[in-house]
C-alpha cells in the first residue's frame, strides 16, 4: 500500500513591510500571506504589544496647559480629546510629542485615557549656571 500524496501548495513570496506604529521593517511570509486575508499595518512584536495592553498611538496636535485640553492625532488621521485629568504623572503635553494611550469613548466621541509620551522634546531645568536669572552672589557680579 503506497501511503496517499499530500496536496501541494503553492506559497506566495515573502514581502517585507514597514510597521505603522513603530516604523521597522517586517517580514510578511507566503505562509501568513496565504492563511491571512488582510495585509498586517504593524508588525508582530505592536500586534502583539496592542492585544496585551489594548494602547493606541498617536501624535500630539495640539495641547493647551491653561485650558488643560488638546487633541491627539491617532495613527489612522482620526482627532481623539485629551484632558489634563489623562496625563496623570506629565505635566504637559507639546505639540508633535509622541504618546500611547488607551481609547475612551463618552457621548463627545473618543478621548484619551491614562496617556504616556513616548518621545518628544524634555523641558531643561535651570541649573543656576550660565543663563541663570536668579539674584546674583558677590562672587559671581561682574567686577567693575
Amino acid at each position: 500500500m503506497e501511503p496517499a500524496s499530500l496536496p501541494s501548495i503553492t506559497l506566495p513570496a515573502d514581502r517585507f513591510l514597514i510597521c505603522e506604529n513603530c516604523g521597522i521593517s517586517f517580514v510578511w511570509t507566503g505562509w501568513e500571506q496565504h492563511r491571512d486575508a488582510a495585509t498586517p499595518q504593524q508588525c508582530p512584536g505592536c500586534r502583539h504589544l496592542f492585544r496585551l495592553t489594548r494602547r493606541q498611538r498617536g501624535t500630539v496636535k495640539w495641547y493647551d496647559p491653561r485650558r488643560g485640553y488638546g487633541f491627539i492625532t491617532a495613527r489612522d488621521g482620526s482627532e481623539v480629546f485629551v484632558h489634563r485629568r489623562a496625563l496623570g504623572r506629565l505635566r504637559t503635553l507639546r505639540r508633535g510629542d509622541v504618546v500611547a494611550y488607551k481609547l475612551g469613548h463618552n457621548e463627545a466621541g473618543p478621548h484619551a485615557i491614562s496617556v504616556e509620551r513616548l518621545s518628544g522634546r524634555k523641558r531643561r531645568r535651570s541649573t543656576g549656571r550660565k543663563g541663570h536669572r536668579g539674584r546674583q552672589t558677590p562672587s559671581s557680579s561682574p567686577s567693575q
